[in-house]
């Protein structure tokens, strides 16, 4: 049997662990030290600190444990009038110079109070070698922590926890399955992108189910669909996100690898400045990554997981809706809008200047030139369907077109004949 994610073999982490030595060996030579570790969740944040304490314990250092260090803390806070003048109480009673390991996981859920306490009341008698390993998820930081206790330590190490690289994946799944890797199923858990619990997931999702086969020699899956455990893993993860965020993800999910914030932002009803922050919660949560010109999603799994989770007509329909953003782009730049407000290209005049349309017309051009379907513009327009269509069969008959492009098209060279002829007028730039 696969035994659970979090007992795989903790491998691939090596320039990790020779930091974590690093400190170890400072706190040894009777100085204190400071660890913070980040990531995003499912990296190995856990695994880390327990691969830390096993050194420790190795090494002979006192290790209170972080779940103790965690049940001490509302004590602490009941007890913070008595000053930071007493020795601290983490720690055993009577000792002196045996160097103590603090682990403190998942430091972003402390309250204010808690740290606080935490920090008034220290890790120990006054003197003792104290190495502190404080844990947290990539952009939720604990900065008030981490500076506080490297004012306290000779010794401060930052890591941040990322993808494991192809091989060793490789060489965990096979241990895990048993058996070496046959190229597709290789492949299959490539797409995890060597996200650490993703790829646990994946690999227990398919023993459980009986998806994978070894009497061969080598490992291979026999389910064309991945695991119900994924799906539930990826729900549970999306769960901590924002509801916008998650809105984005899912949308970009269906449109593909690559975040087109120009395609995007228009179908979200939103301006690409409104998607900044949805954008840094997205990469501080590991979903996607950006090398300063583009940004795609980590793995191909988690997209996937992400867009089969969008039932399959609005896969559709949201498929339908950007090919008219895209068609409509190559016309002639989108129209912005502003930050939660809907998108109204009707308020852009200059878009159609000096084509003679009444108001009406106009709007109906504008709002096609924004990629927007028959339904949603009568909805902006307030109008029935019927009345967009008889514009639209109007404004094909005059304009001698078949198409929306094609009416787009002959609306940009009137705009741009009417432009060249008033040479004394500036118009914006639609």
């Amino acid at each position: 049997m696969l035994r659970a994610p979090l007992d795989l073999p903790f491998r691939g982490r090596d320039d990790e662990l020779a930091r974590v030595r690093r400190v170890l060996d400072h706190a040894s030579r009777g100085g204190c030290a400071l660890l913070v570790v980040e990531g995003p969740p499912g990296t190995g944040k856990t695994r880390l600190l327990r691969a830390c304490a096993q050194e420790a314990a190795r090494l002979g250092f006192h290790i209170p444990g972080e779940t103790r260090v965690r049940r001490q803390l509302p004590s602490l806070v009941r007890n913070r009038g008595t000053g930071p003048g007493r020795p601290g109480r983490i720690g055993r009673p009577g000792m002196r110079r045996t160097p103590v390991l603090v682990l403190v996981d998942e430091a972003d859920q402390l309250g204010t109070d808690a740290v606080n306490a935490l920090l008034r009341r220290g890790s120990g008698p006054h003197g003792v070698p104290t190495v502190w390993v404080v844990a947290h998820r990539s952009g939720r930081g604990c900065e008030s922590l981490a500076a506080a206790l490297s004012t306290r330590c000779g010794l401060v190490e930052r890591l941040t926890l990322g993808p494991l690289a192809p091989g060793v994946v490789a060489a965990l799944a096979a241990e895990a399955l048993g058996a070496p890797l046959s190229p597709p199923l290789r492949q299959l858990i490539e797409k995890a992108g060597g996200h650490p619990r993703l790829t646990s997931e994946l690999l227990l999702g398919l023993q459980e189910e009986g998806a994978v086969e070894t009497g061969s020699g080598t490992a291979h899956h026999t389910a064309s669909r991945l695991p119900e455990r994924l799906h539930r893993q990826v729900e549970e993860t999306m769960a901590g996100y924002s509801r916008d965020c998650r809105q984005l993800l899912s949308v970009a999910a269906v449109l593909g690898r690559e975040l087109d914030y120009e395609i995007l932002a228009p179908m979200l009803r939103t301006a690409p400045s409104a998607l900044i922050p949805l954008c840094e919660e997205a990469c501080a949560m590991g979903a996607v990554a950006g090398d300063g010109g583009r940004t795609v999603f980590r793995n191909e799994l988690m997209r996937e997981l992400l867009a089969g989770a969008v039932p399959a007509a609005l896969q559709r329909a949201l498929c339908r809706e950007a090919e008219a953003l895209r068609t409509a782009r190559a016309a002639g730049p989108l129209v912005p809008v502003r930050a939660g407000i809907p998108a109204d290209p009707a308020g852009r005049p200059e878009a159609t200047a000096g084509v003679p349309l009444n108001d009406r017309q106009a709007a109906v051009v504008r709002l096609v030139r924004a990629g927007l379907t028959n339904q949603q513009i009568a909805r902006r327009l307030d109008v029935s369907p019927h009345t967009v269509n008889y514009h639209l069969r109007r404004l094909f008959s005059s304009f001698g077109v078949r198409s929306r492009i094609d009416l787009l098209r002959a609306v940009e060279q009137r705009v741009q004949t009417a432009r060249t002829s008033r040479p004394d007028t500036e118009y914006a730039r639609s």
